[in-house]
């Protein structure tokens, strides 16, 4: 079994959204080579074209989510072999230069406004590399991993397959993605504060991610993914 799949039962009581819980484990056989997990049915829909009223709703829920997730122990965690910080998430450096050729290649996807505001916050990036903190993470915590019930608030977290140990900031960049501006001092009072090292990696992760997520969305001719992959960048990069 992998370590996610020993992992996830065990962060039930920590958990305080809906989470694909496993409910068996698939051996490899000749029909079927490899092990393969079964979970449970999380409803929801994806947050796609929600109001700035809408997102904010969700302030104290997505705070004490991942409070409580946080909060696991890291040892208990390392112990069912789950990765540790496999993607240097603290390394500033190199994930600003990927943004800058990332940028470039979708420069005509953007309106001259967009460019320029994405570009303006690459040039501000000073600091190369902050340092370690280490917490157990969901791992890719945005718009196409999160579900929201009728009245757009979040219901459902999904897709725990980078589910591992890395800087806390990773998931914390949902308050910069998913939430306006003004829903912000909630999130952070909630959970319990963090420092300006801590939001700035977790600014910089709510923009690359969803620049990923435009890069793929403009190869699959996806205009709806596209168009909130635009928005939560343009909302991360907002005061």
């Amino acid at each position: 079994m992998s370590g996610i799949g020993k992992l996830l039962p065990k962060l039930e009581a920590y958990i305080t959204i809906p989470y694909p819980k496993p409910l068996f484990y698939g051996e490899a056989s000749d029909e079927y080579p490899v092990p393969f997990l079964g979970y449970a049915y999380v409803p929801g829909d994806f947050p796609i074209g929600l109001t700035e009223e809408r997102r904010a709703l969700s302030a104290e829920t997505l705070a004490k989510f991942l409070r409580r997730l946080h909060e696991f122990p890291v040892q208990a965690a390392l112990k069912c072999g789950v990765q540790q910080d496999h993607r240097n998430l603290m390394d500033i450096a190199s994930r600003k230069l990927k943004l800058e050729g990332y940028l470039s290649k979708l420069v005509e996807h953007l309106s001259p406004e967009e460019s320029g505001v994405i570009e303006a916050y690459i040039g501000r990036l000073q600091k190369e590399r902050i340092e370690g903190v280490y917490a157990v993470l969901h791992g890719d915590l945005h718009f196409k991993n999160m579900l929201v019930n009728e009245n757009g608030i979040v219901s459902g977290i999904i897709d725990w397959g980078d589910l591992s140990i890395g800087h806390p900031a990773s998931d914390l960049s949902v308050a910069y993605s998913f939430l306006p501006p003004y829903a912000r001092g909630v999130f952070f009072e909630t959970y319990g504060g963090a420092d300006e090292e801590t939001k700035l990696l977790a600014r910089l992760i709510a923009v690359y991610i969803p620049i990923l997520i435009l890069m793929q969305a403009v190869d699959d001719g996806n205009e709806a993914i596209a168009a909130e992959a635009k928005s939560n960048i343009m909302r991360a990069l907002s005061d």
